[in-house]
Parts: structure tokens; C-alpha cells; sequence
């Protein structure tokens, strides 16, 4: 009888310790967005403080911006603009620490230019506000991972 209730007891102190440990041996999966893909823009505002203290929104945006893991990305950019579509193409490199980001590329005019600013990444939505010019002015985008 007493060897009976040894064991009981046994068996009771060890089946708490096996549960926890299945239980750690099985970590609950994580989800967690991924910078390096491809986001669709939603929205993207400018502020130019000559035309005033608000910043104005664009209409019609659209298009994609792709950031890849060894630095390059893709810009594809679409605006409306008085009935007609207008397009933003541009590839270049791009760099982050921090919240800041900076984007290298060639304009239309082959000069090299790099724009700057910050960037929030938050439930798949990522916001890029860059520096304008003259100093104070900036462009906010708001872009959702695909």
C-alpha cells in the first residue's frame, strides 16, 4: 500500500513537469512582416509650407514600391493628374539605419541623387516621409506590403 502511494505521488509531482515541458518544446509560431518585399502605395502627401502650413494629398496613386535584401529597389508610381495617368519609374539603392532611409538613383537628367528621410513599419503598412526642398518641406507615402 505505502509503495502504491509512492508512486501515485510520483506520478503526480512528474505530470506538471512533462506538460511544461512539451509545452516549451513547442514554441508558438511568430509572425512577424518581413521590410524586404513588395508594398503597394496608398496614399502620399506633400507639403510645400509656400502653399501653405497643411499638407495636400495626391489623387489617383497607385502603383508599387519593391525594397530587396541586397539594397536595390523598384519604384513604379502613378498619379492622376487632369484626366491622364502620370508615372514615377525608378531604380536605384537604398540604405537604412535606425528609422532613417535614404534612396540613390540617377534622375532623368543622369545625375546621381539621393533622397532622404524616415520610415515606420507597423502592421504591414510602411510610411516613408522624405526631406524636401527648400528645407521643411517633405513627402509622406503610406504604402501596404503585398
Amino acid at each position: 500500500m505505502i509503495r502504491l502511494l509512492f508512486f501515485l505521488a510520483c506520478l503526480v509531482l512528474a505530470a506538471p513537469s512533462a506538460t511544461l515541458a512539451q509545452r516549451a518544446a513547442t514554441p508558438a509560431p511568430t509572425l512577424k512582416p518581413s521590410f524586404f518585399t513588395t508594398y503597394t502605395y496608398l496614399t502620399y502627401d506633400i507639403l510645400d509650407k509656400s502653399s501653405g502650413p497643411t499638407p495636400i494629398a495626391a489623387k489617383g496613386v497607385g502603383g508599387t514600391l519593391t525594397l530587396s535584401p541586397n539594397g536595390t529597389y523598384q519604384k513604379h508610381l502613378q498619379l492622376a493628374n487632369a484626366g491622364t495617368t502620370m508615372s514615377f519609374d525608378q531604380t536605384g539603392r537604398f540604405t537604412f539605419s535606425g528609422d532613417q532611409i535614404s534612396f540613390s538613383y540617377t534622375d532623368k537628367k543622369g545625375q546621381p541623387r539621393t533622397d532622404q528621410g524616415s520610415f515606420r513599419l507597423r502592421n504591414n503598412l510602411l510610411t516613408l516621409t522624405i526631406q524636401g526642398f527648400p528645407a521643411g518641406n517633405y513627402s509622406t507615402y503610406t504604402l501596404r506590403a503585398q
